[in-house]
């Protein structure tokens, strides 16, 4: 076997909505296209990326994945491994590991492969204990904070390779009209304006933020929070909204695809996460020329260099979040610099480059390579 010779690829997502995993999944499978390799997808019948691979042309395979033990569902992926003979099979979420490691015992032939994306370590429970304990050509993780966790977990460390998230920068590279982008989306040239891009899930911590909002929006009343993203959190968040009083100042978005144009109407990025594989959506603020406050958690700090691209505070301190934000504020030198080498650091976290990576792992796991 050589590295030049075509890979057929079986991708396997669990997950219905569209979220970084997803997106990430398929700009890998967009590049593996290019190079001339056969990505393949199984996911849910009507979930987000198999509706959007699928318009994109690739061949994509309904399996519902109701649950990490629905046998259905690896009987199903087991049928895929004998008809599609691929060379890998790359599992990309907790759900799409359980079943795809059920059809791997069921068929197995292709080197297995697993991105684990969160920074959390496994669960201790006996059916985690055993999924782990099944056999795993590769396990890749998307920064050294979420490789330290599964470390942490038991994990052989010779055993975990670090392929970082990237970003298509190709679209960031264009000029754009900010004070248009601005008047479109109604926000005045004197505003100064937070947008955060995350789902509304417990870790993104979300609550921490508007809590921040209110110290923020004591002292720069111009201030503006914008959160685009949806989920499970909306009513909670919505009653702390209201309980907070804080107005239209600060926006719960909703889904948004239009997320580009937020960003270049941004002054400031924000993270509130406690827990954080690495976080795309902060590469896209970088690519756009945003400073970023974030929390010092998971992959965050391996993007987001403290005092040059941005400011991290510690997680759950919503005195912190604002204390950065409010700094930040009153600099607007400051903020353009550290825009500027944040439009810098990002050409090292490239879609291009993670596939690079990926194959690696890939060509590692089949015995491609050394």
């Amino acid at each position: 076997m050589t590295e030049a010779r075509a890979l057929r690829i079986l991708h396997v997502d669990s997950e219905r909505t569209w979220r970084g995993g997803e997106r990430q999944v398929l700009e890998l499978m967009r590049r593996q296209r290019a190079r001339g390799d056969e990505p393949h997808l199984a996911a849910p019948r009507g979930s987000a990326l198999l509706s959007r691979a699928v318009s994109e042309g690739f061949a994509g395979h309904a399996v519902p994945m109701r649950g990490a033990w629905d046998l259905g569902s690896a009987l199903a992926l087991a049928d895929l491994h004998r008809r599609l003979r691929p060379d890998v099979v790359h599992w990309h979420a907790a759900r799409a590991h359980a079943l795809g490691a059920i059809a791997a015992q069921l068929a197995p032939g292709p080197a297995r492969v697993l991105s684990r994306r969160v920074d959390f370590p496994v669960r201790g429970s006996a059916g985690s204990r055993l999924l782990y304990g099944l056999r795993r050509d590769a396990t890749i993780a998307i920064s050294e904070g979420v490789r330290e966790a599964l470390v942490q977990s038991g994990l052989d460390p010779s055993s975990i390779d670090v392929v970082r998230s990237g970003i298509d920068l190709t679209p960031f590279d264009a000029p754009f009209d900010r004070s248009a982008i601005r008047s479109r989306l109604g926000t005045r040239e004197g505003d100064f304006l937070v947008l955060q891009v995350a789902a509304l899930a417990p870790h993104k911590s979300q609550k921490d933020l508007l809590d921040a909002a209110r110290i923020v929006l004591a002292e720069r009343p111009e201030a503006r929070i914008w959160i685009a993203g949806e989920g499970i959190l909306r009513d909670e968040l919505e009653q702390q909204h209201r309980r907070l009083d804080l107005g239209d100042r600060v926006r719960l978005l909703g889904f948004r695809d239009d997320v580009p144009d937020l960003l270049k109407a941004a002054d400031l990025f924000c993270v509130s996460s406690y827990l954080e594989g690495m976080g795309t959506a902060t590469l896209d603020a970088m690519a756009v020329g945003l400073p970023v406050v974030a929390t010092r958690v998971g992959g965050i700090p391996e993007i987001v260099e403290d005092g040059v691209t941005g400011l991290l505070v510690p997680p759950r301190d919503p005195e912190a979040l604002a204390g950065a934000i409010l700094a930040l504020a009153r600099d607007p030198a400051r903020r353009q610099s550290m825009g500027r080498e944040a439009r810098e650091r990002v050409r090292a976290f490239s879609a291009d480059r993670t596939e690079e990576e990926t194959r690696r792992v890939y060509l590692k796991a089949i015995g491609a390579v050394d």
